[in-house]
C-alpha cells in the first residue's frame, strides 16, 4: 500500500479518536462528582463550627469561665437572703418577775428559747432584770411588738441586721470544690502502690476533710443565726423609774450634785498630783538641790569663821 492510500485512513482514525475523547469529557462533566477528602473535611469543619445543643436543646456558647460565672450568679439569685437580726429593748414594767415569766412563756410558745436571764434586787419590794431570747426570724417583728405590749413605757429601742448571703454562697461553692477534690483523692488512694504513697494521700485527705468540716460548721452557724433573731431586753420596775420627791425636794438630785462635786474634786487633786510628779518635782530637783548645797556650804563656812573668831574660855586657877 502506498503512502498516498494510507494518509486518508490515518486522518479518519484520528478524527474518530478526537470525537470519542470529546464525548468522554462531556460525560464526565455531566456525571455527579463523588465527595473527596476536601469535601469531607469542609463538611466536618462546618459541623464543628455549628453551635452544640445543651441539655435543654438551646445552643451553648462561651467558655468554661463564663459558664462558671453564670452558675455562681444563678446560685446567688436563687439563694434566699440570710439576714442576722438583732434587737434591744429597755422597758418599764409594773413587776419585773412577772414580765420575765410572761416573756419566757411567749417566746417558748412560738418556737424560741431563752438564752440568758437575770434579776437584781433594786429595793425591798422591786427588782430589775435582763433577759436575752432567740425567736424565729419570721416572727421577729411580732415578738418586738408583744414585748412592747407588756411595757408601761419603752425607754430605748434599737434594731440591726447583717446580710451574710454572699458569705454563705461563697462557702457553698468552696464546699463543693473541696468535696470534689476529696473524692478524687479517695480514688488516688486505691491506686497507691506502697505505704508511703498511701500515707501521703491520707494526709492530704485528712486536710481536705478538716477544711470541709470547718466550712460546714460556719455554714450551719450562719443558717441558724439567720433563722433565729436575738432580742435583748432590760426591764426596770415602775418603782425604780419614779423620781424620789418630798414636798418638791428631790434628794436624788442633791445626791447627784454631791457625787459630781466629789468626782470633780478628786479629779482636780489627781491632776495636781500628776502635774507635780511629772512636771514640778523634776524642776525642783534640778534647781533646788544645787541651791540647797550652796546654802549649806555657806552656813558651814560661817560657823567655822565664827568659831575661829571666838577666844577660848579662860579657866581660873585654884591655889
Amino acid at each position: 500500500m502506498t503512502q498516498k492510500k494510507l494518509l486518508p485512513i490515518i486522518l479518519l482514525i484520528t478524527a474518530l479518536l478526537l470525537v470519542a475523547c470529546s464525548r468522554s469529557a462531556d460525560l464526565a462533566m455531566e456525571a455527579p462528582m463523588e465527595p473527596g477528602f476536601a469535601e469531607m473535611e469542609e463538611a466536618a469543619f462546618d459541623t464543628a463550627a455549628a453551635p452544640m445543643p445543651d441539655m435543654d436543646g438551646t445552643s451553648f456558647r462561651g467558655d468554661a469561665n463564663t459558664a462558671s460565672q453564670t452558675s455562681d450568679t444563678a446560685v446567688a439569685q436563687t439563694q434566699e437572703r440570710l439576714i442576722i437580726r438583732t434587737g434591744h429593748l429597755s422597758i418599764v414594767v409594773a413587776d419585773t418577775e412577772t414580765a420575765v415569766a410572761q416573756i419566757t412563756q411567749m417566746v417558748e410558745a412560738n418556737g424560741g428559747w431563752v438564752v440568758s436571764s437575770s434579776l437584781y434586787q433594786y429595793s425591798d419590794t422591786a427588782k430589775t432584770g435582763d433577759i436575752t431570747v432567740r425567736v424565729p426570724t419570721d416572727g421577729y417583728n411580732s415578738a418586738i411588738e408583744a414585748v412592747k405590749g407588756l411595757a408601761m413605757e419603752v425607754t430605748d429601742e434599737s434594731s440591726s441586721g447583717q446580710d451574710v448571703t454572699d458569705e454563705y454562697v461563697d462557702l457553698a461553692s468552696r464546699l463543693a470544690n473541696l468535696e470534689a477534690t476529696a473524692a478524687r483523692v479517695r480514688n488516688f488512694l486505691d491506686e497507691t502502690k506502697n505505704v508511703e504513697e498511701a500515707l501521703a494521700v491520707n494526709v492530704e485527705l485528712s486536710r481536705l476533710e478538716g477544711e470541709i468540716e470547718v466550712i460546714k460548721g460556719r455554714m450551719q452557724y450562719l443558717s441558724q443565726s439567720a433563722s433565729f433573731s436575738t432580742i435583748s431586753i432590760h426591764l426596770t420596775p415602775d418603782e425604780a423609774s419614779r423620781p424620789i420627791e418630798v414636798a418638791g425636794w428631790r434628794p436624788q438630785g442633791v445626791a447627784k450634785d454631791a457625787v459630781e462635786a466629789l468626782v470633780d474634786a478628786l479629779q482636780g487633786l489627781a491632776n495636781f498630783l500628776i502635774w507635780f510628779v511629772i512636771y514640778a518635782l523634776p524642776l525642783l530637783l534640778i534647781i533646788g538641790v544645787p541651791i540647797w548645797l550652796f546654802v549649806r556650804f555657806l552656813v558651814r563656812r560661817r560657823r567655822r569663821r565664827k568659831a575661829a573668831a571666838t577666844p577660848p574660855p579662860v579657866t581660873e586657877e585654884t591655889e
